[in-house]
């Protein structure tokens, strides 16, 4: 009786989900993409941008609340100014970074999902999150304040 009872609680605990629509979504952390965005923290507190140089395209675009900069040449002027006139000793500490591979049925608004967004092409989005450490080159205070980059 028990053997039956345990069958009947497991088949009712795990059919459901198993037969439900499941996006596939997933999120890594340890992937190439991730692994490299890694890097790219790492490579900041040096004062060279070949390392981002490298690692980003030509048709990059960066928003910062309201601010759009548009191209990878006027990124890496932006990060040349924060790294080489702002601040020295550049840190990233306790940096968690993932990276998510969006289902095309998973929903991108209440009424979207990424297929519909972008029929032709799977979403993967990187975050990361962090702490920025440095010293100001003018002040000369340190800095840190948390960070959240997608």
């Amino acid at each position: 009786m028990k053997s039956i009872t345990l069958l009947l609680l497991t088949l009712v605990l795990v059919v459901p989900p198993m037969s439900a629509e499941e996006e596939k979504s997933y999120l890594l952390t340890r992937d190439d993409i991730s692994m490299k965005v890694h890097k790219y923290f790492e490579s900041t507190s040096d004062e060279s941008s070949s390392f981002a140089e490298s690692f980003f395209s030509e048709g990059l675009e960066v928003y910062i609340n309201d601010l759009h900069i548009k191209g990878k040449d006027e990124y890496l002027k932006r990060l040349d100014v924060i790294r080489n006139q702002m601040f020295k000793d550049i840190k990233f500490e306790e940096l968690h970074v993932h990276t998510n591979y969006f289902s095309s049925e998973a929903l991108l608004t209440k009424d979207q999902t990424f297929g519909e967004h972008q029929p032709n092409e799977q979403t993967i989005w990187t975050n990361a999150w962090g702490v920025f450490a440095g010293i100001g080159r003018t002040t000369g205070n340190k800095v840190s304040f948390r960070m959240h980059m997608d």
